[in-house]
């Protein structure tokens, strides 16, 4: 109820805005002390959530007892900081080194109600993480200098981060909810800072009505409707080469030597540059396309299903299908527009955009084809988004049924975004919008 009441508010007043829950990151370069106790700070975090994992599924073996965070708050307390063997936890802050306790229970219940992963023991290797809540975090912090304190131990760390961020942190220093800490596979340190900020920060485009269907594929990465085509980079086959070469000197370097490090921190920030360009570039492609249109149209893909194809695998996980999905929708419902998605059964490439006649035979290796009914010659992937475009307007008119309903606009506190419209209030704002 509360959602309908704030998206009616919304529309009775469109200048009332509301204050969300944003992160802000940062990357840390912390001297040789401060390294040393982040490190300190995250060995600390991985071995009490390691602890608490361990504790929860004996107890359970044993007598199938559900142990909750009171019971396991009164084992850390109560066993693990008085243990001489762990002396070295005093050193830590009790109150972050508990947000293990809620991350592992938290990971438990991502298991049987989402149907996540079940809970797995952390690993030094692994990308390592540690949240601060906000009472872990110095009230001290103006940013004026680029520094930022946590704890009493962890003072005056040295942080980059862009123009924009650092307006915002300067803006909401007083809205800070909590913060996460994670250090990369590479060594670098990063710090999430988490921002109560008022809703009309991320309010980037203006509305035009514009309406586009895009079409992704491999040979290109996104081709709209109106005959745009946003190529596929090949991000990992430029460094596929690179790759393959350190990761045959790692194989050859013996197992637990500093040199060993060395070669696998080279190896891991390729990987990360890869990533970054590749999320450079998706964003990149969802600012043109919001940019320049309201509603856009795309097909409803299974993505886990086409990477079962084992020819097509690596070039779809180059792409990043999934990620430039979730980006589009969620940049789209920051900024009231509309990602409306059609039947991924749509037969869009087969279809002649001009006659509807469908080219059944048609096959992936042929790009172009030339409909027999009314000779128009068709460039494959620009005729599905075409096609894709034509379906998507019968679906704002009511004529077809979307396979996914459209974005709402976000609530308080509301960053999922499985958050979406209801049918009578998508059907009610699309007449009003397609008569004006």
């Amino acid at each position: 109820m509360l959602t309908i009441y704030l998206y009616i508010e919304r529309v009775i007043n469109p200048f009332v805005w509301f204050m969300m829950l944003r992160a802000v990151k940062i990357r840390l370069y912390p001297n040789k002390t401060q390294e040393q106790t982040l490190n300190k700070v995250l060995g600390s975090y991985r071995f009490v959530y390691n602890q608490m994992l361990a504790l929860k599924q004996n107890t359970y073996n044993e007598n199938k007892t559900n142990l909750g965070l009171t019971d396991l708050s009164k084992y850390f307390h109560g066993t693990l900081l008085k243990d001489e063997n762990y002396v070295w936890l005093k050193e830590q802050n009790t109150k972050v080194m508990k947000q293990a306790i809620r991350q592992m229970l938290s990971a438990y219940d991502g298991f049987f109600k989402l149907g996540k992963g079940f809970p797995k023991f952390k690993s030094k290797h692994d990308n390592n993480s540690a949240l601060f809540p906000c009472e872990a975090i110095s009230k001290s912090n103006t940013f004026e200098t680029k520094h930022i304190s946590l704890t009493k131990s962890l003072k005056n760390i040295k942080f980059r981060c862009s123009n924009l961020y650092f307006e915002r942190l300067q803006r909401y220093k007083d809205n800070i909810k909590s913060a996460t800490l994670s250090k990369t596979k590479s060594g670098n340190f990063f710090l999430s800072v988490l921002l109560s900020m008022n809703e009309k920060e991320f309010k980037q485009f203006r509305h035009t009505d514009n309406r586009v269907g895009i079409d992704l594929g491999i040979k290109d990465f996104v081709i709209t409707s109106d005959g745009e085509v946003f190529e596929n980079k090949h991000f990992f086959k430029r460094s596929e080469d690179k790759i393959k070469q350190l990761q045959r000197q790692l194989s050859k370097k013996t197992k637990g030597s500093n040199n060993r490090n060395k070669a696998r921190r080279k190896l891991a920030k390729v990987f990360e540059h890869l990533s970054n360009q590749r999320l450079d570039y998706i964003h990149f492609i969802a600012n043109s396309l919001l940019k320049t249109y309201d509603y856009v149209f795309m097909e409803n893909l299974n993505v886990q299903g086409m990477l079962k194809n084992h020819k097509l695998a690596k070039a779809i996980q180059d792409l990043g299908f999934y990620t430039f999905k979730n980006t589009l929708k969620n940049k789209a419902m920051l900024n009231d527009k509309f990602i409306i998605e059609v039947d991924r059964w749509f037969a869009s490439s087969k279809t002649c955009h001009e006659c509807g006649y469908v080219y059944k035979n048609l096959s992936l290796g042929e790009r172009e084809w030339t409909c027999p009914m009314c000779g128009e010659h068709h460039d494959r992937d620009l005729n599905a988004a075409i096609n894709i475009l034509i379906e998507g307007n019968k679906i704002l008119v009511g004529s077809r049924t979307a396979e996914l309903t459209l974005v709402e606009n976000p609530t308080v506190d509301d960053r999922c975004e499985n958050n979406l419209k209801s049918s009578g209030s998508l059907k009610q704002e699309m007449e009003t919008k397609l008569n004006s």
